[in-house]
């Protein structure tokens, strides 16, 4: 009978290195092409797929898996370079809603093309199948932390 406490460690641990090498060569490049970082990307992706709604800082928090203070740090310099927008919630004045600006609209599309080169790149030697097949087990792993932070 197979170890399976010893399989999964091994299984985490080969995720997490092919998962952490991917990440560190995609933020590498995201430096030296556009002078900005993966987390940068990341706040860039989330404010796009909100469209030109925005974000609350809450969602924004929620959606990168950050805390509310890591993303009030990250849009403070985003805010600074011209990148991202701010506003007061029409409903909630103790709200900010972020949104992409022209600018930042502008960059992550030229980003995001890429992005999408350089992810294809990594899966180059894997065929549509396997791709599916990795997706599927993927799927079966948790998609949300089991236990959420404390406040």
């Amino acid at each position: 009978m197979a170890d399976t406490t010893r399989e999964s460690l091994l299984a985490w641990l080969d995720l997490l290195r092919a998962s952490n090498v991917i990440k560190k060569d995609v933020d590498a490049r995201f430096r030296e092409e556009f002078d900005q970082s993966i987390s940068r990307f990341d706040a860039l992706a989330a404010l796009e797929r909100a469209d030109r709604g925005g974000l609350r800082a809450g969602a924004l928090s929620r959606q990168l898996v950050v805390s509310e203070g890591n993303v009030t740090q990250l849009m403070s310099k985003l805010l600074r370079d011209g990148l991202v927008e701010k506003r007061d919630d029409d409903h909630d004045g103790r709200v900010v809603i972020y949104s992409l600006s022209g600018e930042g609209r502008r960059l992550f599309n030229r980003m995001a093309r890429a992005h999408r080169q350089w992810i294809r790149d990594v899966f180059t030697g894997f065929s549509d199948a396997e791709l599916i097949e990795l997706r599927d087990l993927l799927h079966r792993l948790p998609r949300e932390p089991r236990r959420k932070e404390l406040v």
